[in-house]
């Protein structure tokens, strides 16, 4: 049993060090899709310090301090797979950080000697507290990670999502009981150490294995974020603003200021010398726009379609494509993207061209019809 225990965690952790090449070939930096590789980072480390017997010193405590990514990059991960955005800041660093601290802290008391310092019951009771807070912050992230695929649950989701999410909070949910609440996080004495030890692997593969697919599919069929609705407007366009939104029209697409990615309201307008309030009213009143996101992201979307169907990018990556379409990152590109046409940038490129479709030239005002 200790043997089918040993080859799964090898298993996993070259399955997961094969992931990261992966996105590292890919050169697309999703949030993401630089949490899965940090996570797979953290339980490669996690696995191989199982198995590995006689590790040197530095190297089993730089495996010890990364295998702390398994679990809180796990988080990291599910708010990718459910959220729009990872949203990484302040809160989820202090987080994420607090669990890697007392890693960090055991191994540097450890290295010094602290024993000698300290004396080994102080040391000992040091190390304690430092594990059980750990134990406790790793506890919340778990819990976190299973709200993720909770939170946002709606009957108007499609069937895939839907069976996705299922699917997810029902491995994640098995193996997260299996190890903390029967196993006691591994120090459970009830149970056989090579029944433990294959339980252990096979939860974390299991995990890996359906987030590994969800990533893959979230990937490919990205969350679209609701555009906020403009409030109805309290008066018709006058002439004035349907002049003024033709004349910002013609400047947008003759100069490409779609092709700015820090392009906003406030920057338009003072590049056109003009209040903030009239722009918006232009692309709202005068175009019949919902907002000026959407109005710029036609004509990005319809740039980034001339250059997917063109011959000479085809080596381009869709990140190339997004950045040189006035996209600041991959994610806004792939939901803005999909959300226009249906399908995402890499279907699109790879399916036969639609009847019509221009494959050289600006393509931006023939989405912009009123």
């Amino acid at each position: 049993m200790s043997e089918i225990a040993v080859a799964l965690k090898l298993v996993v952790s070259a399955a997961a060090v094969a992931s990261i090449l992966v996105i590292l070939g890919r050169r697309q930096f999703s949030g993401l899709l630089l949490a899965w590789a940090i996570f797979s980072a953290g339980l490669a480390a996690t696995m191989l310090s199982d198995v590995i017997g006689g590790i040197p010193a530095p190297l089993a405590a730089s495996l010890a301090i990364a295998a702390c990514a398994s679990c809180s990059c796990f988080w990291l991960v599910s708010r990718g797979l459910f959220r729009v955005d990872v949203g990484f800041g302040w809160p989820q660093a202090i987080l994420v950080g607090g669990i890697f601290a007392p890693s960090i802290i055991k191994q540097a008391l450890i290295a010094l000697p602290a024993d000698q310092l300290l004396g080994e019951a102080s040391l000992s009771g040091i190390i304690a507290a430092l594990l059980g807070f750990q134990t406790m912050l790793s506890s919340t992230v778990l819990v976190l990670a299973f709200w993720e695929g909770v939170r946002g649950w709606s009957a108007k989701q499609s069937r895939p999502e839907r069976r996705f999410r299922i699917g997810y909070l029902a491995t994640f949910g098995c193996g997260v009981a299996i190890c903390v609440m029967l196993l006691d996080h591994g120090n459970s004495t009830r149970i056989d150490p090579a029944l433990m030890s294959l339980l252990q692997a096979s939860c974390a593969a299991a995990i890996f294995l359906v987030a590994g697919l969800g990533v893959i599919w979230r990937t490919r069929t990205p969350l679209i974020e609701e555009a906020p609705v403009e409030p109805a407007l309290s008066a018709p366009a006058t002439t004035e603003e349907r002049a003024m939104g033709r004349w910002l029209r013609q400047r947008v697409e003759t100069e490409q200021l779609y092709l700015d990615p820090e392009l906003k309201v406030a920057s338009l307008a003072r590049r056109l010398r003009e209040p903030d309030y009239r722009i918006s009213r232009a692309i709202t009143a005068g175009l019949g726009e919902r907002n000026f996101n959407r109005f710029i992201n036609r004509y990005r979307i319809g740039h980034a379609k001339t250059l997917l169907r063109d011959r000479t990018r085809r080596e381009s990556s869709i990140l190339d494509i997004a950045l040189d379409s006035g996209f600041a990152s991959i994610g806004p590109f792939n939901r803005a993207f999909k959300d226009s046409e249906g399908v995402t940038p890499r279907v699109y490129r790879g399916s036969p061209s639609p009847a019509g479709a221009r494959n050289t030239g600006q393509t931006a005002p023939d989405v912009l019809t009123h």
